[in-house]
């Protein structure tokens, strides 16, 4: 009977051996599998952290026997695999971080992209291009009323139309050119479309901030210039200079003082293509060192 018992005990024992022998060699399979899996799919330092990982997995346990593979919980090995980016090995979490940051980078990138816009839409704030503005205003306001109106702007052109230098054809381009540019500048032509230095400053600014419109600022330059170049030699002096000033209501003073700053090279004379590049560079440069300031005379004082 005896015998029996311990023949029986030992029987149970080698097939308890046996069966976890054999559950140790599946799971051994198993590791080696997902281990090859994981090479194919993954750069190799992916299975290296994941092999590390999982052998520190399989230390004895409390019974002195190794946790089988196939009994390990089975999202062992999908820590280690998810913390490392198969395209750069770099951790999981900071891949996140990167992707935050690229998300976040997209949004700096707009918002330089529209601050870049916003600074190259703000030409003409400055209070040197401001003062500038004001003086111009101060000329156009012909009848000298605190406005600007179409009015204005007839009186204006008819000053340098009476001076007779200008040919029949030349002079109706003319005022179809001081009307296309207060229709562009200011609207609609009506006795109550008054515009006050506020709004001048602000038109002008939103011309001078659109490429259309800024091209064509300046379109009548070339007829002032003509009206006073009255013997037509493509050249103003400093008398024919005057002449312009009287149109504009500034003084001989003024246009001496003028003359003398923008004729950069001394040579006593003015061509047409100085004459426009110096008028345009009024409206446009916000540059305190250009000579061009004084294409209109005397700055008006500072508010």
């Amino acid at each position: 009977m005896a015998l029996s018992i311990v023949s029986r005990g030992l029987l149970r024992t080698s097939r308890e051996i046996l069966e976890r022998n054999m559950a140790a060699t599946v799971g051994a399979l198993q590791q080696q599998q997902q281990i090859q899996q994981l090479s194919s799919s993954s750069s190799s330092h992916i299975v290296v952290a994941a092999a590390d990982y999982n052998n520190r997995l399989l230390e004895k346990n409390g019974s002195g026997s190794r946790i089988p593979w196939h009994q390990m919980p089975h999202t062992s090995l999908v820590p280690a695999v998810r913390q490392y980016s198969k395209k750069t090995g770099a951790p999981a979490t900071m891949r996140r971080e990167e992707s935050d940051s690229d998300s976040d980078s997209d949004d700096e990138f707009e918002r330089r992209r529209l601050n870049t816009n916003a600074k190259r839409s703000e030409r003409g704030d400055s209070e040197f291009w401001r003062r500038k503005m004001r003086t111009l205003h101060r000329i156009l306001d012909v009848n000298h009323d605190g406005v600007i109106s179409f009015d204005d702007f007839n009186l204006l052109a008819k000053r340098f139309n009476d001076l007779g230098h200008l040919s029949p054809e030349v002079a109706a381009e003319f005022m179809d050119v001081i009307k296309q540019t207060w229709e562009e500048q200011f609207g609609e032509i009506t006795p109550y479309n008054l515009v006050t230095a506020e709004q001048f400053l602000t038109d002008l600014h939103h011309r001078l901030n659109d490429k259309k419109m800024a091209k064509r600022i300046g379109r009548f330059l070339p007829y002032l210039f003509k009206a006073v170049d009255f013997d037509h030699t493509g050249h103003l002096d400093l008398e024919q200079y005057k002449l312009f000033f009287q149109c504009l209501g500034l003084t001989d003073e003024d246009a001496a003082v003028s003359f003398a700053v923008i004729d950069k090279n001394g040579d006593g004379q003015l061509s047409l293509k100085e004459f426009v590049h110096l008028g345009r560079q009024f409206f446009i440069t916000e540059d305190d060192t250009k000579i061009s300031k004084m294409f209109w005379g005397p700055l008006i004082a500072d508010h």
